[in-house]
């Protein structure tokens, strides 16, 4: 990218209550250079003329399934993974078009996905894929059938899917350090029931504190971290006080159980490891 003035914009940064009208900015390859409130001039920009549009940054999304192509989860493995991928590359260039430059996969995406828009090879906004998730056997994870019974190897790749079944320390370990060998940035941990999953109840606790905490030491040694999917108080407390870094979802939450998620923020920042690889998603 040359240098382009953004001529007759609205601006709006965040660092102001209100949009800023009538301004100018001057762009040169991937750096601001010049944020006016009077016309720029260059002999080598070329000038796009917004029309009072708003000019802002990328919007990023913390929470999004790539993959989930289908409203029934379970038929992603029953879908050939080509076509899941031609068709998350459409939801990624989706959510470039609609102002997202950033988003954190929660469960599905890979590294691959990852490359593909660093490569170009997808029209997409920059993307933190956690690999598949990590559930246990029965959890929100497992959407085999009742019919299937449990198969002799627990990790259940097969096809595209949301997550993978890890039960037990040494699976959990494993299975965490495959998902980052394969490009995840974070680990994401079912760690209790959910309205998508069909057989575990919303109140289901997921996960030991001795399998979480394995998952989390394995994420710290990649100098990266653990998100987990909780809903109830009880879940989320579980999983913060064995090192999970971030709750998602967390809609039954209650007052004593956000003032300790608080309290243990503060005494829990990220590591220079962590920054370096995803800082654009901590505040």
């Amino acid at each position: 990218m040359g240098v382009i003035i953004f001529a007759n914009c609205a601006v709006l940064d965040g660092t102001q209550d209100a949009r800023r009208e009538d301004h100018h900015v001057l762009v040169d390859g991937d750096r601001i250079r010049e944020v006016s409130d009077r016309p720029l001039h260059s002999d080598v920009a070329e000038t796009i003329d917004l029309k009072g549009r708003t000019l802002m940054p990328g919007l990023i999304d913390a929470h999004v399934h790539v993959i989930a192509v289908d409203s029934v989860l379970s038929r992603l493995a029953e879908t050939p993974l080509t076509l899941v991928t031609m068709q998350a590359g459409r939801v990624l260039e989706g959510m470039l078009r609609r102002g997202f430059t950033t988003v954190r996969d929660a469960g599905g995406a890979d590294g691959g996905l990852a490359e593909a828009v660093e490569q170009g090879l997808v029209h997409g906004p920059r993307l933190f894929p956690s690999g598949q998730a990590l559930s246990q056997t029965g959890g929100h994870g497992d959407l085999r059938p009742r019919t299937r019974s449990v198969v002799a190897c627990a990790c259940c790749e097969y096809g595209a899917g949301l997550a993978r079944i890890a039960d037990g320390v040494d699976e959990c370990r494993r299975a965490a350090r495959d998902e980052l060998r394969k490009g995840s940035t974070q680990i994401k941990i079912m760690a209790s029931g959910g309205v998508a999953s069909p057989y575990d109840p919303i109140w289901n606790l997921q996960y030991s504190d001795e399998e979480m905490r394995a998952i989390v030491e394995e994420a710290r040694s990649w100098h990266t971290y653990v998100l987990a999917h909780a809903y109830t108080p009880e879940a989320i407390r579980r999983a913060i006080d064995n090192g999970v870094r971030s709750i998602e979802h967390a809609n039954l939450i209650d007052q004593a159980t956000a003032e300790h998620v608080a309290c243990r923020r503060r005494v829990c920042r990220p590591d220079a490891g962590h920054l370096r690889r995803s800082a654009s998603l901590w505040p």
